[in-house]
């Protein structure tokens, strides 16, 4: 069994972007936040969860399915926020801009054919396209979370160049002690028939 997912790459302008973003919100004295490393930030098309590694090749058959006649689309940064709100953070993220109808459309297209391919249900949630940046551990308390959404208000994110989204991939994830380590199963790229 494999723990697993399939996402798309961001630039390495915006990972800078966003590493500096994460700094800046040390400086304002966040703490209680396990942050992701920025070579690790990726957009999550799909969460499949522990699939049997047998099915690696079914996966990569329907990914391929689903980015055929795809043609590449460019996307952004745009600012900085929380799930489930703002006000009570648990996940803070960066949020995206572009060519947001592509990127729906090229989610719905994966998840509907990597579903079956990996054996796992179809996503019933809104698609809510994130970069996560980090995760609010449980033991914060109110106030500590209240400051964290009070410096999430005041966080600038600056605006690296758009990237171009021209490739798929399957990703391994290795649950560390220091955090997931993942690795790229296969890869798809985009391309019109």
């Amino acid at each position: 069994m494999i723990r697993a997912f399939v996402a798309v790459d961001i630039s390495q302008e915006a990972r800078r972007t966003l590493a500096e973003a994460v700094d800046s919100l040390h400086g304002r004295g966040i703490s209680g936040v396990r942050w992701v490393r920025p070579s690790a930030i990726h957009l999550t098309l799909k969460f499949l969860g522990e699939v049997d590694a047998s099915l690696t090749p079914g996966i990569m058959d329907a990914l391929g399915r689903a980015a055929s006649g795809r043609p590449p689309f460019r996307l952004g940064l745009s600012g900085l926020g929380a799930f489930p709100r703002p006000e009570a953070p648990r996940t803070i993220w960066a949020g995206l801009e572009g060519d947001l109808g592509e990127l729906e459309g090229l989610q719905r297209d994966v998840d509907r054919e990597v579903s079956p391919a990996a054996g796992v249900p179809a996503e019933k949630r809104p698609f809510l396209p994130h970069l996560t940046l980090g995760r609010v551990r449980d033991r914060v308390s109110s106030a500590q979370r209240r400051s964290i959404a009070d410096a999430l208000r005041r966080a600038a994110l600056a605006q690296p160049p758009p990237w171009t989204v021209a490739r798929l991939h399957l990703v391994r994830s290795n649950l560390t002690p220091g955090g997931a380590v993942y690795d790229i199963l296969g890869t798809c790229d985009m391309a019109v028939e």
